[in-house]
């Protein structure tokens, strides 16, 4: 049938031309190739809207998991052995520096003052007499009654007499000192512990020394760890420029609790350690803070931040625009013939709701920030008349992470 249809014979002209007419309609004869309709129209450009990138400070971006630790913790320690009589403070509350903690029974000690002092008075007694024999014994020996040997004697006997009251003025001293130790002062002021030892219990200078551990938290310290890898980062980007710190020697810090409030003092780094733990590969850093009204407790966990770096000359491109595959992330530019191009980037940081890009794009290339699913690379594009000039207010401060576009398949 299509034979005929589509035939050549010229007695069969007629015929078949009348048999077209009344099955054009019908699309039956679509098949002949002299009557197939043109192929349709190239696709219109998408009109897409671009962010000219163009570099800006930012905030640096250092946020580390950090642990509050005491600024001095001190173990309250008896110094003379004896019996505990009396604990004066309430375990785990707020004491002072040179508030009472505790009395050990301080008689025997009292009467080791008296007799120390008794001694003393008996030696002052026998200087007195060496003195006045002396005395005598120089007189007669001017004279000629007394040998020479005789003053060498008293001499000497007067020297004795001054060493016997120098001792005996250490020996006073030494048992005023352990006298004061039966009344165990705090030596900071902070928090202090529980009591190891209860009233009536033998304490000493050894083992059963440690009474109780007290704290000082005003001001507190909050300790971080860092790795080698980031430590060598930070000194080249220092070196090189790419960060710029407002107080090197004292770099402000900042604090969010567990419950997402802001600490509201300010601290900041006072100790960075001079070696890396060979077991971690890290490198402590510690940084001050005031806590006047005791609010932080050592072994707190916060966040800590890094405040007073800027990074200058810094390219960031909206969160938007950025899309993740499993052959890595990437962002659509229009090229000089208005195309689209696909550009492999390396992210940095995140700013509010752009991105730091570290590499892969340069200053004056134009992102695609909207429709992109409807963008291939290599397709023509239409720039849209509202165009950002990349140069705005980007350096917000640092939130929750964006999340990378996924283009669809």
């Amino acid at each position: 049938m299509f034979r005929f249809l589509c035939g050549g014979d010229s007695d069969l002209q007629m015929a078949r031309r009348m048999l077209l007419v009344a099955l054009a309609g019908t699309g039956v004869v679509s098949g002949c190739g002299r009557n197939q309709p043109q192929a349709g129209a190239a696709p219109q450009a998408p009109t897409v809207s671009i962010d000219v990138v163009a570099p800006v400070t930012v905030p640096g971006n250092y946020e580390f998991i950090a642990q509050t630790a005491a600024s001095r913790t001190v173990e309250i320690r008896a110094r003379v052995q004896g019996f505990l009589l009396k604990r004066h403070f309430v375990e785990g509350g707020p004491v002072k520096e040179g508030d009472l903690l505790f009395t050990i029974d301080p008689r025997s000690f009292e009467a080791d003052v008296q007799i120390a002092r008794a001694q003393l008075a008996q030696a002052k007694a026998q200087l007195a007499l060496a003195e006045s024999n002396l005395s005598r014994v120089k007189e007669g020996v001017e004279k000629g009654g007394i040998a020479q040997a005789d003053l060498d004697k008293a001499q000497a006997q007067r020297d004795e007499a001054v060493a016997e009251v120098k001792l005996s003025e250490a020996r006073v001293t030494n048992a005023e000192l352990d006298l004061s130790y039966t009344r165990v002062l705090s030596p900071v002021s902070g928090t202090i512990g529980q009591a190891e030892r209860q009233e009536g219990a033998l304490v000493d200078s050894g083992q059963n020394s440690l009474l109780a551990t007290s704290q000082q938290v005003d001001p507190i310290y909050v300790n971080f760890n860092v790795s080698e890898r980031d430590v060598l980062k930070w000194r080249s980007d220092v070196a090189s420029g790419r960060i710029i710190l407002e107080n090197e020697k004292h770099l402000p810090t900042q604090i969010t609790l567990s419950d997402g409030t802001v600490f509201e003092s300010v601290g900041s780094i006072n100790f960075v350690d001079v070696k890396v733990d060979p077991n971690t590969g890290t490198a402590m850093i510690r940084a001050e803070f005031p806590n006047k009204d005791s609010r932080l407790l050592p072994g707190q966990y916060v966040k800590l931040k890094v405040l007073g770096v800027e990074r200058p000359n810094t390219l960031t491109v909206p969160q938007q625009a950025v899309l993740n595959t499993p052959n890595g992330t990437f962002v659509l530019v229009v090229g000089a013939d208005g195309k689209a191009e696909r550009r492999p980037v390396t992210l940095g940081d995140w700013l509010g709701s752009d991105w730091v890009v570290e590499f892969g794009l340069k200053a004056g290339e134009r992102v695609i920030v909207d429709n992109i699913q409807k963008v291939q690379p290599g397709m023509e594009v239409k720039i849209a008349e509202n165009v950002s000039d990349g140069a705005a207010a980007k350096a917000a401060p640092a939130g929750t992470p964006p999340k990378p576009v996924t283009p669809k398949k």
